[in-house]
């Protein structure tokens, strides 16, 4: 058993935990305050196999921090100040090569993802040097034994920067993966992720994410399913993939907003959701589409790492 060392255990700064699923009787999660640091202290299971954080997420729109790992996961947290960061614990998850980080400004300066000791991944938000977070603000909920979110404070959300954008999203859903390389969820290779996923139902709007030209309207053989792809006066495209069904044809032209498609699990996918690909210099250069629309996530997909 983890014990727990600290000087303040006042409930009224406990941060509310729920589960939606039935845990095991021997699992225990408290936040305690000790000084400048609250921890979530658990009671670990042993892991019969290595662990794996799959995503990290950061919710802007929502306001939370989403992660999911491979395995069933018990997190550890804490609150370090002067500056102010969130630092969330995964033992027995790996995560392999070099700290990720991104900057964000604003009170969120930064998010970083890296493993500071063996068998263990450690999750960083960063906060701006004055701005101050009440632990019991905090709400920390399984969803799933292997996926959980912390609810921010509203504080947090209204400070974030609205970046002016390229785009707009094309489809209205979580994401469930982000661009880069990973490992394929069908052939269970390591391949480059050119666009983000979308999950949304069978039948939801995709609409188009800037002006431009229908130049593909099909069956792709390649993987994509049924796919729209647009070409923008710029020369760039947009590419929406696995559509359930395609109503536009090659050669219209079609506005920024535009439905465009319904969303689908066409091709090689595992369930329904949105490829959204965006590709600079006339389709030669796949870029990472959260940067060219507005500011709503900050994802790591890290299951190839």
């Amino acid at each position: 058993m983890l014990n727990c060392s600290h000087t303040d255990q006042n409930p009224s700064q406990q941060v509310k935990t729920r589960t939606n699923y039935r845990p095991k009787a021997h699992k225990k999660i408290q936040w305690f305050l000790s000084g400048l640091i609250g921890m979530i202290c658990i009671v670990p299971s042993v892991q019969a196999t290595t662990n794996r954080l799959e995503t990290f997420l950061f919710d802007i729109k929502q306001n939370r921090i989403v992660f999911v790992t491979d395995k069933e996961v018990e997190p550890r947290g804490q609150i370090i100040t002067n500056p102010t960061r969130l630092v969330i614990d995964l033992p027995g998850a790996s995560f392999q090569g070099p700290t990720v980080r991104r900057n964000i400004g604003s009170a969120v300066q930064s998010v970083r993802v890296g493993q500071p000791e063996p068998d263990m991944t450690r999750m960083v938000v960063e906060f701006a040097p004055e701005f101050q977070i009440d632990p019991s603000q905090l709400r920390l909920k399984s969803i799933s034994p292997n996926r959980w979110f912390l609810q921010l404070p509203n504080s947090v959300a209204k400070s974030t920067l609205n970046q002016p954008s390229v785009y707009v999203w094309p489809a209205t859903g979580e994401i469930s993966a982000g661009f880069g390389w990973r490992i394929h969820p069908i052939t269970g290779k390591r391949q480059l992720h050119k666009g983000i996923d979308i999950a949304a139902p069978i039948g939801a709007p995709i609409i188009a994410a800037a002006d431009g030209v229908i130049s593909f309207a099909k069956w792709d053989d390649g993987g994509y399913g049924n796919l729209v792809e647009i070409t923008h006066p710029n020369g760039s495209r947009t590419l929406y993939a696995h559509a359930n069904k395609i109503l536009v044809s090659e050669g219209q032209q079609v506005r920024q907003g535009q439905v465009i498609a319904e969303v689908g699990s066409t091709g090689r996918s595992t369930g329904p959701h949105l490829h959204f690909e965006v590709q600079l210099d006339s389709g030669k250069t796949a870029v990472d589409p959260i940067a060219y629309l507005p500011q709503q996530y900050i994802l790591f997909d890290v299951a190839a790492k």
